[in-house]
């Protein structure tokens, strides 16, 4: 973490770039200033990271993307949270520069499109039918129940196993096991040559993972249209990324469920708030 922001004792805070975005347009003004209040007194701070550019920038606008770079510059104060292969932390940096540097590679929503293809809409409508999970219910229950349901459901499965066949994972817990697994098998060379911390990398997938097999199992899934263009991969990558922070705020009530149950599924802290909760929380904090 940066020097400057130890010694200030700033909070981080994550911020959806849903929020990035509708702050800088001006949606919610007293959100806002009440932002701006918490950076200059010193409260606060909002780190950014590369997931976040890459959703506010803007492609064949140059202005408004350097214009929104240039406000995520002065409420993040310069720090930037980096998740790689070899970091993970928070350092000194500027969205312009981490922009210039991840620009590099091609970016939008292609890779995104790609993913969301496959496993299809209806391959994840069929499998739910197939455990007996409505997401009309799982979502009329809360995180913890949400994830009792599911396991229930994934124990109580008769599968038609052939002979030798293995016994498929029957909670999430053994489908986390299996994840460890098949990283240890396909990556502990790639994280031997990057000098990589194993753990590190299984856990940061983990988190990601159950963030998918929520949506893919019902819990707060996303729509038909939202599947398509494959969001709910960065949203993984922003549920990731925010266990390192105090709070993770959004105006995305889905996101913001699955993130609640991918945090409390790990023990995970860190607080999950819509936009008016946070709103209320700062005005407590530094008042109206």
């Amino acid at each position: 973490m940066p020097k400057s922001f130890m010694n200030q004792k700033r909070i981080p805070i994550y911020l959806d770039s849903n929020v990035i975005i509708d702050t800088y347009n001006g949606i919610d003004d007293e959100l806002i200033g009440l932002i701006l209040r918490s950076v200059f007194q010193g409260l606060y701070c909002y780190p950014f990271t590369s997931e976040q550019i890459s959703e506010i920038v803007v492609e064949n606008d140059k202005q408004l993307s350097s214009n929104r770079l240039k406000y995520l510059s002065i409420i993040s104060q310069n720090v930037y949270f980096e998740s790689s292969m070899n970091r993970t932390g928070f350092t000194s940096n500027s969205p312009v520069q981490v922009f210039d540097t991840i620009s590099e590679v091609t970016m939008g929503s292609e890779w995104e499109r790609k993913l969301g293809s496959i496993v299809t809409y209806e391959e994840e409508l069929l499998a739910r039918s197939e455990f007996g999970l409505s997401p009309n219910e799982l979502n009329n229950l809360t995180a913890t129940q949400a994830i009792e349901s599911i396991n229930d459901a994934l124990h109580s499965y008769k599968y038609e196993l052939k002979e030798g066949e293995e016994e498929p994972p029957r909670s999430l817990d053994e489908m986390m096991d299996y994840i460890i697994k098949i990283m240890k098998e396909s990556f502990s060379g790639i994280w031997d040559v990057f000098n990589a911390d194993p753990e590190k990398q299984i856990f940061n997938v983990q988190v990601v993972s159950i963030f998918t097999m929520m949506d893919t199992l019902g819990f707060w899934s996303d729509s038909r249209g939202v599947h398509k263009r494959g969001s709910r991969y960065a949203d993984s990558r922003h549920a990731e990324n925010g266990r390192h922070f105090s709070m993770v705020v959004s105006r995305d009530k889905r996101f913001l469920k699955k993130t609640e149950a991918a945090y409390l599924f790990f023990d995970i802290k860190t607080k999950t708030l819509n936009t008016d909760q946070f709103k209320q929380h700062l005005q407590s904090v530094i008042g109206t």
